[in-house]
């Protein structure tokens, strides 16, 4: 039977077990520094799973996470996305993306700004609105539920979770030993390092250079408010601004702000920093685009780190020169299941992954360009949706 470790619990690190498990012949031992309550990225992600994307890999990516979160069942639920526009340049541009998606396959519709749906009129201020794009096919996730019942699937089917820091990662001949803080050991066929924001430790571990950029990001959530119903997740491009209800209290975040990058040692504690006053009036400005009645003082607030690279999409695939070791790095929720899908079908047969994923495709290019192009990217994440 052979022997597979995943490093990292997050969405990605258990939907690779929870592949990996479905299938016969494979004793999987899931690795995370923090036990029983991970304190990566997935932990504070807003939960948008946006299927449409300019960017042909990430659709098909998202199309096959939403398809696996749905099966899965726990937390999903296809309750559509919205792109709003301000202006008829932001206008033309959802257009464009309304009409790409239909060509995609997807069932995407422009609505007239006093046609919101009514769970969404409740805190948008459709007075602004010129344009509004609906995609039905898009779905919001709470990303703690998913993971907990991807993780109990793959428990089930006998995946063990052992808590301990990775420290060492060393070659044994065909195979790849781990050692963790605890000071145990584990010997593994095969290798997954899913480690999230702290993907460039442990790829420095096995001699990879992995141009990952952690950057802070602000998100905050209102009170309770019986009234509101979770609804579609909704973007407004032009302002970098997005906000959905998670069941019963309005989230918005907002990417209109310099990229704030973090650095390995702010992460002892886990992806969420302590809250920045500096993103005050970034959150200020984005709520300038709620009714004024839905405007809030945040109850909570939210300083959480992702990863970034130089062009906005996963590292996916295996190591350059190290057998046995692959890499899943720089995922959101939104690609995640996806992603570890068709990681396991190349880890366990003969089909190939995209090249354009490929962990070594900066290889030999210089670190501080690499890390310019991906802060110059952050503002437009949910602009362009090519967003890892």
């Amino acid at each position: 039977m052979a022997r597979e470790v995943v490093v990292g619990a997050g969405i990605v690190g258990v939907s690779v077990a929870h592949e990996l498990a479905k299938r016969s012949g494979f004793r999987v031992t899931v690795l995370d520094r923090d036990g029983e309550k991970p304190r990566g990225s997935t932990a504070f992600a807003p939960g948008f799973v946006g299927l449409y994307n300019d960017a042909p890999i990430l659709m098909e990516l998202a199309r096959a996470s939403s398809s696996i979160y749905r099966e899965a069942g726990g937390g999903f639920k296809e309750a559509g996305g919205l792109e709003l526009a301000t202006s008829e340049v932001g206008a033309e541009e959802i257009e464009r993306r309304s009409r790409a998606a239909r060509a995609a396959g997807l069932n995407s519709t422009m609505l007239r700004p006093g046609g919101l749906p009514e769970a969404v009129a409740a805190f948008v201020d459709a007075k602004q609105i010129v344009a509004a794009a609906h995609c039905s096919n898009d779905a919001v996730v709470e990303p703690s539920t998913m993971t907990a019942t991807l993780r109990a699937g793959a428990e089930a089917r006998g995946t063990q979770f052992a808590p301990g820091k990775v420290v060492a990662i060393d070659a044994v001949g065909s195979r790849v030993a781990v050692t963790v803080s605890t000071g145990e050991r584990f010997i593994a066929d095969d290798l997954v390092l899913a480690g999230g924001v702290w993907g460039t430790f442990l790829a420095d571990l096995v001699g990879l250079s992995l141009p990952l950029i952690p950057v802070a990001h602000p998100y905050v959530y209102a009170a309770v408010d019986a009234k509101l119903a979770t609804g579609s997740f909704v973007r407004w491009p032009e302002h970098h601004v997005y906000a959905r209800v998670h069941g019963d209290r309005l989230g918005i975040g907002s990417y209109d702000h310099r990229p704030v990058p973090v650095g390995l040692d702010d992460l002892e504690d886990g992806a969420g920093l302590v809250w920045d006053a500096a993103f005050d009036p970034v959150i200020a400005s984005a709520q300038r685009l709620l009714r004024p009645d839905a405007r809030f003082e945040p109850e909570q607030r939210i300083n959480g780190v992702f990863a970034m690279t130089p062009d906005n999409l996963p590292f996916l695939g295996r190591h350059p020169a190290m057998p046995g070791m692959w890499v899943a790095q720089a995922i959101w929720v939104t690609h995640g299941a996806g992603a570890a899908a068709k990681l396991v079908d190349a880890m366990t047969g003969d089909s190939e992954l995209p090249d354009e994923l490929a962990v070594d495709r900066f290889a030999g290019r210089p670190v501080n360009v690499l890390r310019e192009a991906a802060l110059r990217l952050y503002r437009d994440i949910y602009a362009n949706e090519s967003a890892a």
